[in-house]
């Protein structure tokens, strides 16, 4: 009988100590209606900078955006609302201005729903260059090869509430076809080394990431980076004048006999310093013996009465990277 008992009393038990936890729970979610900021709000572009224009999009998983009204708010100011205004068009302002948008629902449940985003514009560029040879005076953009290196250099333009962020101040986050360099990642590291390991088929794509510790300013760059082949140009000596860089000499030179000319060889974007190449040069599969103080030149003596065709090769090699090897020739006409 006392076994019995025991059973019977356990149900009752276990139904007052949920009426007793429950009620109070219950009780204080009808005094008051909650406030939550499940609504997620997202950019296009994803980094404004300024005096850009941006789509702010809402969405959430607590109700049907679609069938709720929403308002939106910029600078405290209302500029949009009704059922299905899942989305506004903004301008940003001018760098270090921050624009406030707000978007507030209220479905018919006891949750109203806000969720407030601020936009600091900002910008930021990347510079970069390379350690390949192009000759003085060249006023364009020496490009890597295949064994060059590349140095980027990201300099940011953020200004946020407490003024403007130095470099050193900012995190970088650096990637290459979409994998991040930790090691060369962090605070303050906005210089990047890149070394080029392939060819100029498969340039690498190269992104950094640039925000502050709270991540308040976040901007986001990507490019490509171009790889060429080293080129060998030839140029004449003219003896007053010097080279003579604004004509090639492309498949044919020609010159008088009894003449004697000076020919320059420039191994545009070669990964190492021009002192450090080793020449060949050649006439009519002949190798010449270059001159050990400048062998990037070749001085070429056609003797008179003589009427010859001749053909001029050079292949130039780098010992500190065995894959480069520049060749090019031309033809002396000689009458």
């Amino acid at each position: 009988m006392n076994l019995i008992k025991y059973i019977t009393i356990l149900p009752i038990l276990i139904t007052v100590s949920i009426l007793v936890f429950s009620a109070p729970a219950y009780a204080q979610l009808d005094e008051q209606s909650a406030k939550s900021s499940d609504i997620l709000l997202s950019l296009s572009p994803a980094f404004p900078g300024p005096h850009e224009q941006v789509r702010v999009s809402a969405k959430t998983f607590s109700f049907d955006v679609n069938t709720v009204s929403l308002s939106w708010y910029v600078n405290e100011k209302l500029v949009k609302s009704g059922k299905g205004a899942i989305e506004i068009n903004i301008t940003t302002g001018a760098i270090g201005t921050p624009t406030v948008i707000k978007a507030t629902a209220k479905p018919p449940t006891i949750t109203n729903y806000e969720k407030t985003i601020t936009i600091w514009p900002s910008t930021f560029d990347v510079l970069w260059h390379s350690n390949t040879y192009t000759p003085v005076g060249y006023k364009g953009k020496a490009l890597p090869v295949h064994g060059s290196v590349v140095m980027l250099t990201a300099s940011p333009s953020f200004v946020g509430e407490n003024g403007s962020y130095k470099p050193e101040t900012l995190l970088y986050e650096w990637r290459i076809d979409n994998i991040l360099q930790k090691t060369q990642s962090g605070k303050g590291k906005n210089v990047f080394s890149l070394p080029i390991t392939k060819s100029k088929n498969v340039p690498p794509q190269v992104s950094v990431r640039v925000y502050n510790e709270n991540k308040t300013i976040i901007q986001e760059k990507h490019m490509t980076i171009p790889v060429r082949d080293p080129e060998l140009l030839f140029y004449e000596i003219h003896p007053l004048r010097g080279p003579l860089y604004q004509q090639v000499i492309e498949s044919n030179y020609q010159m008088a006999s009894g003449k004697e000319t000076r020919i320059l060889a420039e191994p545009f974007y070669a990964s190492g310093n021009p002192a450090s190449l080793q020449y060949q040069w050649s006439i009519d599969r002949t190798n010449l013996i270059s001159d050990t103080e400048h062998p990037e030149i070749l001085s070429y003596y056609a003797e008179v009465g003589n009427s010859i065709q001749q053909r001029i090769l050079l292949e130039i090699t780098n010992p500190f990277n065995i894959l480069e090897q520049i060749t090019k020739s031309f033809h002396v006409r000689v009458e």
